[in-house]
């Protein structure tokens, strides 16, 4: 693949400004622990009051967007040392930390503990999850499964010590998969493009990469992911795990994000990193308006990273999502996107 090379348009005093005010802004208001605050709201457009979430996920994903800025490495290490303290006895990590009240009601999960996983590792840490343990939590079709739980068949003995005693729970987990959109078999696209990103290499590999450009070959991404209904958030996971791998899917990536109109900074954001990830490198536009929308104090708008999830379908389509259906980000998820976009197009980067 070709390196993308910085030209003199991005080496702007402007951008080095933004991005300087921008990691100051998340220096302020990280909290004491290293954790980012996420916040949840009933609101797609996440406008007036909203709920603080103590949640792992946002933390490791703003870590692994702060490994692009080396000014950040402090704040970023403070960060990772929070989310070690989070992961369980087997090195796993579920959606909400430790102190949380409904932390023991879901089982660990392959979105977190990849996404921990691979901010760890783009630190130079080995702690992450053993990926022998991950990738024997597939479907019989060789897709990663979202939950981390005991399955009805043999999944080696590293897989079997960890999930069996769940079954001590059973009564919650089943009031878990209950109430809730999840499914013991939930397959997500999102999800594998996050496995993918921590894992690289492995047997098997080539089944997850031809399932996930198949979905952009035929338009799939609505029905693609219950936990990701913002295409850009998908293209950008998609991008920075297929990336590397797939000139096909690098080709339908950069045309899709093409014919595609950033409505908010997180969505500019998104679509400045996924075209780096392509090779691609973002237009003078695209980065004048995330310079345009970033906020006196340094932070970005909060915007919807991720929400609660929709039914799927017996034909295999995702129905739409209850009213209540809570949506989950923050000024400083956002930001943290904005952090990897402006970094990335400041320096040689290679896609």
């Amino acid at each position: 693949m070709a390196i993308v090379r910085p030209s003199d348009r991005l080496d702007r005093a402007d951008v080095r400004a933004a991005l300087a005010k921008g990691l100051a802004f998340l220096e302020r208001v990280q909290l004491d622990g290293g954790e980012f605050r996420v916040v949840t709201s009933l609101r797609r457009d996440m406008a007036g009051d909203c709920e603080p979430d103590p949640s792992i996920f946002p933390t490791a994903l703003i870590a692994h967007c702060l490994s692009f800025a080396p000014a950040a490495n402090l704040m970023r290490d403070r960060g990772l040392a929070f989310l070690l303290a989070q992961r369980d006895r087997h090195g796993l990590w579920r959606h909400w930390t430790r102190d949380h009240p409904f932390f023991r009601q879901l089982p660990p999960d392959m979105d977190d503990t990849c996404c921990v996983s691979a901010a760890l590792a783009a630190a130079g840490s080995t702690d992450g999850a053993d990926p022998a343990l991950l990738i024997a939590n597939r479907d019989a079709q060789g897709m990663f499964l979202t939950w981390i739980m005991p399955r009805a068949r043999w999944t080696g003995r590293a897989h079997m010590r960890v999930t069996l005693p769940q079954l001590r729970h059973l009564v919650t987990l089943w009031f878990f998969f209950k109430k809730t959109s999840a499914a013991p078999g939930d397959v997500d696209a999102g999800v594998n493009a996050n496995c993918l990103h921590y894992l690289g290499s492995f047997p098997g590999d080539g089944r997850v990469v031809e399932r996930l450009v198949e979905i952009l070959r035929r338009d799939g991404e609505p029905d693609a992911d219950k936990w990701y209904e913002n295409p850009f958030v998908l293209w950008y996971f998609f991008a920075r795990a297929l990336g590397g791998r797939s000139e096909e899917a690098r080709s339908l990536l950069l045309a899709r994000l093409d014919a595609a109109t950033p409505t908010s900074a997180l969505e500019i954001a998104l679509s400045v990193a996924a075209r780096l990830y392509c090779g691609a490198m973002p237009s003078d536009e695209l980065i004048d308006a995330l310079l345009a929308r970033q906020s006196s104090d340094g932070s970005w708008p909060r915007a919807p990273v991720y929400f609660g999830g929709r039914e799927r379908r017996r034909d295999g389509s995702l129905a739409p999502a209850h009213p209540d259906t809570p949506h989950w980000g923050s000024e400083e998820l956002t930001t943290g996107f904005c952090i990897e976009a402006l970094a990335r197009v400041s320096r040689t980067e290679a896609a």
